[in-house]
């Protein structure tokens, strides 16, 4: 090496010492380690170029992403703020900020994000996708009605006296809890005379039969017929529809129904139980984590062990609302205050014995999932574990729901934590 060439050498290795790494090349290797998904070696490379770099909105973006990808979203919102203000214009960060500021329950900020370049009417898609939610849960029905046309949904403005009508709930967005919640429609259009058909997926075909207002539930296994009207209805467009004159409370309840010969079996079942009887469901749906590819809870459900507290409370039987397979539910039968059937839900349908025991019961205490909607729309008293980032559906969860007249929120005070949710369950069903 000659004397010029060693200068230089010596020149970047000074450079390098006293200015770090350059910034792409930090985060070109903390991407391959993301994809490579190692956590260690990722997070050590968006780090060094946050630190070294802390101007460049590169950097703040992926450690931000580091912090989304490892379900740490309170972690993200700095670094995605940060990256924002350095570069307003560019749309990918805006997007991402928004993103987590409405997944760690920071609703109007993420709403104030998106109208600050979008305004309240964005005509892009996926902006748009994400203020519906937040104007339904913020009660702003002017403008959640600009994002979300239900014009073509029935409420009282025409007649359909002795008209066939197909009420189409089988969407990909409707979850279980969500049928539950908007089948009242098909109440309200056999109330104004019209014959009802439901097209529904298949498991849930046994239970919407059940429904006297409901003429004929046909599962998506089956071609969907063709009828003199219909309606298509997911959670979103029911709340607009109806927005006016169901939230008094609603006056619907019970729309649900549990079958009578289940019912019997139940009550006969539970008949040797003196206490006051309780119904327990602590786990929804679960979330794939990224960086082990394993299944863990989402932010709605906790462990069977977070419930242990309730469990010594005095005069009070609990039983598992779970599949009889889960295995957490299992564990908690070490406490003889808790029961597991193993048959539950097995033979007669999705939801049926579950129905049907909810029915036996003097209350129940649920995480939000579909079991929260059942016993709401049966009208069981039930009381809902929260947590802080509310789903939209609850229009931002005061203390009593004006869908179910029988239920009563919990929530987290602050974000993940379930201890004094459980504790506030607990001191009110001693207060009982």
């Amino acid at each position: 090496m000659n004397l010029s060439k060693k200068f230089l050498s010596l020149l970047s290795l000074a450079t390098l010492i006293a200015y770090g790494q350059p910034a792409d090349h930090l985060i070109t290797k903390g991407r391959i380690a993301l994809q490579q998904k190692n956590r260690g070696a990722a997070h050590a490379a968006f780090s060094q170029a946050v630190e070294q770099h802390p101007d460049n909105p590169d950097a703040q973006f992926y450690m931000g992403a580091f912090h989304y990808y490892a379900n740490e979203g309170n972690l993200a919102l700095p670094y995605l703020k940060r990256c924002h203000e350095l570069s307003p214009e560019q749309a990918q960060y805006l997007n991402a900020y928004a993103t987590v500021a409405n997944h760690v329950g920071q609703f109007n900020l993420a709403r104030d994000i998106i109208e600050s370049q979008y305004g309240a009417e964005p005509r892009d898609a996926g902006m748009r996708t994400k203020l519906l939610p937040i104007y339904i849960r913020n009660r702003d029905w002017y403008y959640a009605s600009k994002l979300c046309n239900v014009s073509d949904l029935w409420w009282h403005n025409e007649t359909i006296t002795n008209q066939s009508v197909l009420l189409d709930v089988s969407s990909q967005w409707n979850g279980h809890g969500d049928v539950f919640q908007i089948i009242r429609y098909a109440k309200h259009l056999h109330a104004a005379g019209a014959r009802v058909t439901v097209y529904v997926r298949p498991e849930l075909v046994a239970l919407l039969s059940l429904c006297p207002y409901i003429e004929q539930a046909i599962s998506t296994t089956h071609q969907k017929p063709t009828l003199t009207k219909e309606y298509t209805l997911t959670a979103d467009r029911f709340i607009l529809a109806t927005h006016e004159t169901t939230h008094t409370p609603s006056k619907d309840i019970p729309y649900l129904f549990a079958d009578e010969t289940l019912c019997n079996k139940w009550q006969t079942r539970l008949a040797s139980y003196r206490n006051f009887k309780v119904g327990i469901c602590f786990q929804s749906s679960t979330m794939r984590d990224y960086f082990s590819n394993t299944s863990i809870l989402g932010p709605r459900g906790m462990h069977g062990n977070q419930i242990v507290p309730l469990l010594d409370s005095p005069g009070v039987s609990f039983f598992s609302l779970h599949p009889a397979n889960e295995p957490e539910a299992k564990q908690l039968c070490a406490h003889n205050t808790f029961h597991v059937f193993d048959d539950l839900d097995v033979g007669h349908g999705a939801f049926m014995d579950s129905a049907a025991l909810i029915k036996q019961l003097d209350l129940v205490i649920t995480v939000d999932t579909s079991i929260a909607h059942l016993a709401g729309a049966l009208g069981v008293p039930v009381w809902v574990m929260m947590p802080h980032a509310t789903d939209f559906r609850w229009l931002g969860a005061d203390e009593n729901c004006p869908w179910y007249t029988t239920m009563k929120f919990f929530v987290q005070m602050q974000h993940g934590e379930w201890g004094e949710v459980v504790e506030r369950v607990k001191q009110a069903l001693e207060d009982r």
